[in-house]
């Protein structure tokens, strides 16, 4: 109890004191003053620059007495300020803090001549006076659909026809309605141009509506809004306003962009998940505005506010906000100064007039449309942007139009097409003018020389007009029909295929891939680039504590995984975790020392500084453990040589507490209450400290509880508290965070954690050289596995260099200017001289099957880059664990200060260097000698080394990437350099620099494509590179966004970073390791089945318009068509267009498309000519040239005038012409058909049969109309009787359909293309029998095959020598991949011979597995095949899937 002395020298004292209001002090970490000690000693009489302004301000009359605050603000104060005069050590008071510090700073510029210059708007809290303002505020309402009803059709015909093909043929469909010049009606044509449309917009009418469907459940969601008594009504998000008081609860979403006003936490701030705008998983710290102490603690309170807010208009800036709040309160007179940034007393009002205050507003104050409330239980805002006014919206970058590969391919073919018809059309026009002139005249019944209307005296006119008449009827050079067919496929492989494969489908998530855009489907057949995220993307961002070293040893196991031991805890779990661990902690926990050990923090400064866990038990003495040592007996009794190594070493248990009570001290957790009940949850900001702390619980050493200074842990059973003094957080300038501490027993220690490279600068010099030397070689072995590593060091500080230091460390966090590079000073100053106590190794668990798919994806030819914002260090181990790294040690690492003025000096030359490291490998690896030339540039001389060459590995981070990207030359060279490095890592990069890499490699290919060329053959190059090779980008975030906009094809992964990815993507898939059924099956197929689609629909229309053509010589070139607009029409919607279509959805190059998985080298494409201007023009023009002259001239110069039924006349001609050219198409599809099901061969072969009911119902059909066709009507009775008609057709189809036979044997006997010998060796032995052991474990990992029961027999385990059996799927179980993957049986193929490819890299080297050598363009065990034709026709007819493709 204070005597009356001390209460006089109080009361005394409290007459010259202003009080801080408690929040002030939070704000700006100001410690009050404590009231003077007894003594008066100058420490105690010491004032802080908050009180000397506030005194300052007593002696003028401007102070006035604190507010009143309530019981709950001034808990929180007390929380934020556990001890007067101390900043606080609570991370949650220490994170609030840190936000209205950040206010403090921004502040000078917030609200700085806002308004001047600049648009603003003015917000009123008053729904009144807001509603009186003469304001025109956006809705809330967002609309990402195309159409509606209205515009639907307007929109929509002017998309389609503003592409070059359907303008095309629009203006062939109104010519034809011309009927001086036409040669058919103009129903045929206008009906195809009507019926393709109508496909697409059934198409674009079904995609719209999926986003109408999001639209609505967006707009839909239901948000609180306070009403001017405090009450909550809930509202849809369309109905909020600008000026609205809306209220959000926890895991609920923002529904526009609002000011926060008020927040139920009691350390007055909030906590949102900025997932959907930026990509980032961990929780950001927001606060409620400034009201200078006027209550606001409910809502009823809130809405009393009189607030005007003048803000700047929409922006898209994500960092900064403008904006002013002006209050007008009477409160306001009684309410103390606010300090300002620069610690300068700013009035709370002006003096004279009303009691006001105006406000600044920044972005710690705003909560964002998107973003979603964590752990704040409810906050209450005022809504400033609303609908596409909002952030999120004004960053919603429009998703780009892509068009896939083959659709760029058509429109240069259908230009050279439509430029063949223009020549053809030119010389038939030409030619009818001089036969009339030299021919025509002379056959007087044809009344040439009388001009009448299509017969003009005019040479242009006749030239001119005549031109238009073949100009219709050559229109069949181009297909309608295939661009319905094209909407249709792509339809059918994206929506249903792809959507819809189990393959594909996340066995814990049970999502489904996602088809956004199936215009890029065949592209996924061609990537030869692959840009990936990393943390959500190959990582499951699911950190685990694998193993940690003591003392230079390491301890633990990769095999072991402690989390699948949920059961295991306490010694039992170190025991799992490590024997020796266990030993030692259960040694020391029964020995005497046990609680002084632990109440003192760890061991004593002797035994923690000894470089060794195992000492020479003769110096137990020295380092204090003599009483826990064993006795002389109970070890090697050599002098000098006594270890205790079989009983668990007593320094190592010393040692284990001194590295567990690091990990459980030295972190920024709190403990949350399990929803699912069982054990609390650790909430942090960092992954790895919830690993490392979670670990250390399972093993017995518990973080218990926090308390507001201090930490209660549970050590094997035993409780004690520290008081946390100090916390130096963590940052990445400093790359470590620090505690100081004190221990039960009074001893004050440091505990640090961080990185290798920032903590071991900061260990005591003077440490053992062999401790630092096993340390390096424990980073080294854990970096090797992939593994993140923290570096875990302590130190003992004496009390009286602690007190020293702490002053100065308190003045510092007071100050207003300086503050961050003073406490950084000083946190360095304490941490130096630390001693070392070990490295801690976490897993940053990659996603199942991550490592199996990129290997796969390497053996494909396709290059693999990550590309992620996460620090050098932790990208590298992650490439390392997912095998696109081999050795971190040999990876070229590309880093500069770019803050340097040498920064661009250096990066030059370290690329320099870097490139000829380049060349001298390549010259170890082949023998070559390029480093020897001294005349070109090592840019130059890599640029000539084959692009199948990639060895080297790259890393490159952010800032140096930045100081390269900005000059041309060292782009190129760095696009030179990576195209040939076998791994590329790119670290700490910006949104804007991952779409800029891969522009940078874009622009390499096509240079390299181009290469000397010049003029058109230049364009050419770049336009065939840019149909060849894409590049496919990968991420899960929104900071992915840019880069997967940017790529040919972007991928979203449907993770844990919101859904910005996604809806931003082509294509989603739930995990990584699905982009190789992805690429691999359905691109493979994609590809295959387009292609071919192509040439098909080009051939049999091109066939078709040849044998009008041919016609034109025997009737002087008049334009007369040999068959009806109606038959001609019906050619290609009825006859031709199903077999093409069924062909295009289900014909496969094998029928096990699981081989396509086994063997990824099929995917290769850059070698293929599936496609190329040169099959095209052989397979799809030349071909139908010659099979339109095979079907015209032979029926032609067949013509017989003998016999009962004469086919002499041109209609007959034009019915045998049109069966003989039906039946050849229809041959040509069933030729080059690989998989025949029972549906393609029965609509095969009714296409082409139901001609026959066609030529003789048609005729009657038109009698029924009453429409009498001379073309139709009797002629198909007489063809059909005829004998010479079915002799003609059979020897058409034996010349066209022989003459492809040939030809295709041809290629499988001599040029057998890989999936020629699969689909062979596949018929003969099966492709998925006798699985090695590496490709075994492969397919097993992307779940291509399923994992053998632990029950089966060692001589049963393909790894072991036995054999992949039947009995693999259990009974009646559908495999996987049966949806269009076709049968699931497996024929036997005996010794080992299916396995000629798997397990070999992209240069077809072995890996891990002693196979022979590949042989080139084939597999081990083809060489000796038996061509034949008997069994290739075979194969052709058989009908190899008896099971329908499509059944699920």
């Amino acid at each position: 109890m204070a005597s009356p002395a001390q209460n006089s020298r109080q009361a005394g004292a409290a007459g010259l004191r202003v009080e801080i209001p408690e929040e002030e002090a939070l704000q700006y970490g100001v410690q009050q003053e404590p009231p003077p000690s007894e003594n008066g000693s100058s420490t105690s009489r010491r004032k802080s620059p908050g009180t000397i302004i506030r005194e300052a301000a007593s002696w003028i009359g401007l102070a006035r007495t604190p507010r009143q605050q309530s019981a709950g603000s001034l808990a929180a104060a007390a929380a934020a300020r556990p001890g007067s005069g101390r900043m606080s050590v609570n991370p949650l008071a220490r994170a609030a803090a840190d936000a209205k510090y950040a206010t403090s700073v921004d502040r000078g510029d917030s609200g700085k001549d806002l308004g001047a210059g600049e648009r603003t708007r003015v917000i009123y809290s008053d729904r009144r006076r807001q509603a009186a303002g003469a304001h025109d505020f956006v809705s809330n309402k967002v609309v990402t659909s195309k159409y509606n009803i209205v515009t639907f059709l307007p929109i929509f015909l002017f998309e389609m026809f503003s592409r070059v093909a359907y303008l095309y043929f629009l203006l062939q469909a109104g010519l034809s309605w011309w009927s001086v010049i036409s040669p058919f009606s103009g129903y045929g044509s206008t009906a195809a141009l009507v019926f393709v449309l109508a496909v697409a917009a059934v198409k674009a009418i079904w995609e719209d509506v999926k986003r109408h469907h999001e639209d609505n459940r967006m707009n839909t969601s239901i948000t609180h809004r306070v009403e001017p008594d405090g009450s909550v009504v809930d509202i849809p998000w369309t109905e909020v306003r600008v000026g609205d008081v809306i209220q959000v609860r926890d895991e609920e979403l923002f529904p526009a962009d609002l000011m926060c006003l008020h927040s139920e936490l009691p350390e007055n701030v909030c906590y949102i998940k900025t997932t959907n705008l930026d990509g980032e998983t961990n929780l950001k710290i927001r606060k409620p505005l400034d009201l200078k102490g006027l209550p606001a603690n409910t809502l009823k309170e809130v809405m009393a506010l009189q607030l005007t807010l003048t803000a700047e208009e929409a922006n898209k800036n994500l960092s900064k906000f403008k904006g002013k709040v002006h209050i007008e309160d009477e409160r306001l007179r009684d309410m103390p100064l606010s300090p300002g940034p620069a610690g300068q007393a700013q009035p709370a009002h002006s003096l004279d007039g009303p009691a006001s205050v105006d406000i600044p507003v920044t972005m710690n104050e705003m909560l964002l449309r998107g973003c979603m409330l964590k752990n704040s239980k409810a906050i209450a805002g005022l809504v400033i942007y609303t609908g596409k006014e909002t952030r999120i919206q004004m960053n919603a970058a429009k998703t780009p139009l892509k068009v896939g590969s083959f659709d760029h391919f058509m429109n240069l073919q259908i230009a050279l097409v439509i430029a063949m018809q223009l020549a053809m059309c030119l010389f038939c026009a030409i030619a009818n003018y001089i036969w009339i002139q030299q021919e025509g005249k002379k056959h007087y019944y044809l009344a040439l020389n009388d001009y009448v209307q299509g017969n003009w005296s005019n040479a242009g006119a006749q030239i001119g007009l005549t031109f238009l008449t073949f100009w219709i009827l050559l229109s069949y050079l181009v297909p309608i029909s295939l661009f319905v067919t094209l909407e249709i496929v792509k339809f059918w492989q994206g929506f249903i295929f792809i959507n819809f494969d189990r393959d594909l489908r996340d066995p814990k998530s049970r999502e489904w891939a996602r088809c956004r855009n199936s215009n890029l489907n065949e592209d996924l057949g061609k990537v030869e680039y692959i840009f990936s995220d990393k943390t959500g993307t190959l990582t499951s961002n699911e950190m685990q504590l694998r193993q940690i070293a003591v003392k230079g040893v390491a301890y633990g196991s990769t095999e072991v995984r402690l989390e699948e031991n949920p059961d295991r805890t306490g010694l039992a779990a170190l025991r799992l975790f490590d024997t020796r661990l266990y030993k030692a902690a259960a040694k020391v926990q029964h020995s005497a020392s046990w609680s002084s050990l632990v109440t003192a923090g760890g061991s004593n400064s002797a035994l923690m500084a000894h470089p060794t866990s195992y000492p020479n038990l003769d110096s137990a003495g020295s380092l204090g453990i003599a009483d826990d040592a064993p006795p002389a007996g109970g070890a090697s009794s050599t002098p000098g040589h006594r270890h205790d190594w079989d009983e668990g070493s007593t320094a190592l248990g010393h040692h284990v507490v001194d590295f567990w009570t690091n990990i459980c001290l030295c972190h920024s957790l709190i403990l949350e209450d399990n929803p699912e009940g069982g054990p609390k949850l650790f909430q942090g900001p960092s992954p790895d400290e919830v690993a490392l702390v979670d670990a250390a619980r399972q093993m017995g050493f518990v973080f218990k509880e926090r308390l507001q200074s201090s930490v209660v842990l549970d050590m094997l059973g035993q409780e004690v508290t520290y008081e946390v003094l100090n916390v130096m957080e963590y940052s990445s300038d400093r790359g470590c965070m620090s505690v100081v501490v004190r221990a039960p027993d009074g001893t004050i220690r440091l505990y640090c954690k961080g990185s290798d490279t920032k903590v071991l600068m900061k260990i005591r010099a003077d440490t053992p050289a062999e401790l630092l030397d096993n340390t390096n070689a424990n980073l080294h072995y854990f970096a090797k596995q992939g593994l993140r590593t923290l570096v875990v060091g302590t130190k003992i500080i004496d009390d009286a260099t602690y007190q020293s230091w702490d002053r100065r460390y308190q003045e510092a966090a007071a100050s207003f200017s300086g503050r961050d590079e003073a406490l950084d000073a000083l946190g360095r100053e304490i941490e130096d001289g630390l001693e070392l106590i070990g490295v801690t190794a976490i897993e940053d668990k990659l996603q199942d099957g991550v490592p199996a798919a990129i290997q796969t994806l390497l053996d494909a030819s396709i290059r693999v880059w990550m590309i992620t914002g996460d620090k050098q260090e932790t990208a590298v181990n992650i490439a390392v664990s997912c095998r696109l790294v081999t050795n971190p040690d040999d990876v070229m690492v590309l880093n500069v200060d770019d803050k340097a003025e040498t920064a661009a000096a250096d990066a030059n030359a370290k690329l320099d260097a870097f490139l000829r490291h380049v060349i001298k490998m390549y010259d170890a690896d082949t023998g070559a000698e390029l480093g020897n030339g001294k005349q070109q540039s090592p840019v130059d001389v890599v640029a000539t080394i084959p692009a199948e060459w990639q060895r080297a590995e790259l890393a490159v981070d952010g800032p140096s990437l930045t100081v390269v990207l900005q000059d041309a030359a060292m782009t190129h060279k760095l696009a030179v350099l990576a195209a040939h490095c076998s791994g590329v890592v790119v670290s700490r990069s910006s949104p804007s620099q991952k779409a800029a890499i891969v522009k940078m490699m874009k622009r390499y290919e096509q240079w390299k494509a181009a290469g000397s060329r010049r003029g058109l053959r230049r364009w050419y190059a770049m336009h065939k590179r840019r149909l060849q090779g894409k590049m496919l980008s990968i991420g899960d975030g929104a900071n992915d966004v840019a880069m997967l906009q940017t790529a040919d094809v972007g991928v979203g992964i449907m993770g844990k970073e919101g859904r910005q990815a996604v809806n931003n993507s082509d294509y989603a898939i739930a995990q990584f390791r699905f982009l190789v059924p992805l690429l691999l099956v359905h691109g493979n197929l994609s590809y295959y089945r387009l292609a071919r689609l192509i040439k098909y629909s080009f051939y049999k229309n091109i066939t078709f318009a040849f044998v009008l053509f041919y016609y034109q010589f025997y009737n002087g070139f008049s334009g007369q068509a040999l068959v009806d607009s109606i038959t001609a029409a019906v050619f290609n919607v009825v006859f031709t267009s199903l077999p093409i279509l069924l062909f295009s959805i289900l014909d496969r190059p094998v029928k096990n498309l699981r081989a396509l998985v086994r063997y990824p080298q099929l995917y290769d494409k850059r070698n293929s000519h599936s496609l190329t201007t040169l099959s095209f023009w052989k397979t799809g023009v030349l071909l139908g040239v010659v099979h339109g002259a095979v079907c015209f001239f032979i029926p032609y110069y067949s013509l017989a005038t003998s016999g009962v039924h004469n086919v002499t006349d041109v209609y007959s001609l034009g019915k045998i012409a049109f069966v003989a050219l039906l039946g050849t198409v229809t041959l040509e599809v069933a030729l080059v058909a690989r998989y025949w099901t029972w549906l393609f061969g029965t609509l095969t072969v009714l296409s082409y049969a139901l001609v026959y009911p066609y030529l003789v119902i048609f005729p009657l059909a038109e009698l029924g109309v009453g429409y009498y066709d001379p073309s139709n009507i009797g002629v198909s009775n007489e063809v059909l009787a005829s004998a010479t008609f079915w002799f003609v057709i059979l020897v058409c189809y034996i010349i066209t359909f022989g003459m492809r036979f040939a030809e295709r044997t041809a290629d499988w006997a001599f040029k057998p293309q890989d999936s020629f010998i699969l689909s062979e060796k596949e018929r003969k032995d099966g492709l998925m029998k006798d699985l090695s052991g590496p490709t075994r474990k492969r397919l097993t990992e992307l779940g291509t095959v399923r994992q053998r029961s632990s029950s089966k027999s060692a001589a049963a385990d393909p790894e072991r020598g036995g054999e992949l059996g039947e009995d693999e799927l259990s009974s009646g179980e559908v495999p996987p991949l049966r949806a269009q993957y076709g049968s699931n049986s497996m024929q036997h193929w005996p010794n080992g011979e299916a396995d000629g490819l798997e397990g070999r890299d992209s240069g077809g080297s072995n890996v891990g597995g002693d196979l022979p050598p590949l042989p080139p363009r084939g597999w081990e065990g083809l060489a000796t095949r038996q061509t034949s034709v008997v069994r290739f026709a075979s194969h052709a007819r058989s009908a190899s899937g008896t099971q329908y493709p499509l059944q699920r």
